[in-house]
């Protein structure tokens, strides 16, 4: 390399021709950030409720700011509480729905081959019509 007498790089010569390492990128997996995003949905978030002090989870915290906010009148908030409203209704009408379709199938094979059904499978059936919903409305 060229230096001069005092020891200093002559004029257009760089002293670290290489040049400084990039930085690598942190490299996050969709997995890594969903976990987190759970994770950080499950902290537990002090709140006070009638006066009294209490943990609940990030993510009713969240739920129950939007429906004080809707309540108050705030529009956006009145809109994504009535998403969330549908989509949750939906979800559960689905679930009810395979229910009671499991139970049917269920009810057809003891009425068809009553002989081939194990008590097992009848307390299994009996379980599921316990847990339906007696108050879900099909539309």
């Amino acid at each position: 390399m060229g230096r001069n007498n005092l020891g200093q790089f002559e004029k257009g010569t760089c002293g670290n021709p290489r040049g400084r390492r990039r930085k690598m990128p942190l490299r996050i997996s969709d997995e890594q950030l969903r976990e987190d995003f759970f994770n950080a949905a499950e902290t537990l978030i002090p709140i006070t409720e009638k006066g009294k002090r209490k943990l609940v989870p990030a993510s009713h915290a969240i739920d129950m700011q939007l429906i004080l906010k809707a309540a108050s009148g705030d529009m956006k908030a009145i809109i994504e509480y009535n998403k969330r409203r549908e989509r949750y209704t939906l979800e559960h009408l689905k679930l009810q729905l395979s229910n009671l379709e499991a139970i049917a199938d269920a009810e057809y094979r003891i009425r068809k081959n009553p002989e081939d059904v194990t008590d097992e499978f009848k307390r299994v059936v009996t379980l599921l019509k316990a847990s339906l919903d007696p108050y879900c409305r099909m539309p």
